[in-house]
């Protein structure tokens, strides 16, 4: 092999070398470029531009009465199975007239120790319509009660009677949740069932 033919071998490797080296070099501040992508302008796999998600419309307070009814049903029956228990602030707001009427039946029941036990009889709430006011953020829930609870007073049966009615709770809405605010009773019978009708 003739010399110039070793020289430009070399050359042409230390060349190479260089160009490794550089590209290294400048591969190392990359990923801040790549990171500053703006992927709203990249294709979808069809070649078609992609489509960025518009935000989920935000849910309104009112989407979840019905849900926070449930909690509320749930959560008064609880109440009668143990009133001394019973946290008033759940679902009412304090302090209100509603709130302390019922706070005042609650603590007479846990006084005169009047219970319902689980099992015996139940409280069927049949909602039927639900109301709502935006400018006031309230919901009425109208339904229908059909109650067969036997509360006991010491041990003994304190009222066993059947009774169904046509009531309305009052719902407003306060820092993020449903408060219970009234509760009308439009129409009460003993031993029939006006929720089926």
């Amino acid at each position: 092999m003739s010399a110039k033919f070793l020289v430009t071998r070399k050359l042409g490797a230390l060349f190479t070398l260089c160009c490794f080296v550089i590209c290294g070099c400048v591969t190392t501040h990359e990923p801040t470029t790549r990171a500053s992508l703006n992927f709203s302008q990249l294709s979808s796999p069809d070649g078609s531009p992609a489509v960025s998600n518009p935000p989920s419309p935000v849910a309104s307070p009112f989407d979840s009465v019905a849900q926070q009814f449930e909690d509320f049903v749930k959560w008064r029956r609880e109440c009668s199975y143990k009133p001394r228990l019973c946290d008033a602030g759940k679902f009412t707001i304090l302090g209100t007239q509603f709130s302390n009427d019922f706070v005042a039946m609650i603590r007479d029941y846990a006084k005169n120790n009047i219970y319902a036990r689980p099992g015996d009889g139940e409280r069927k709430i049949f909602v039927e319509t639900i109301t709502k006011d935006e400018t006031a953020m309230t919901a009425i829930v109208h339904g229908c009660v059909y109650d067969t609870v036997v509360l006991y007073m010491d041990g003994g049966i304190y009222d066993d009677k059947v009774a169904s009615s046509l009531s309305s709770w009052t719902m407003q809405w306060q820092d993020g949740s449903w408060r219970w605010i009234n509760y009308q009773i439009h129409k009460k019978v003993y031993f029939d069932n006006l929720c089926d009708s």
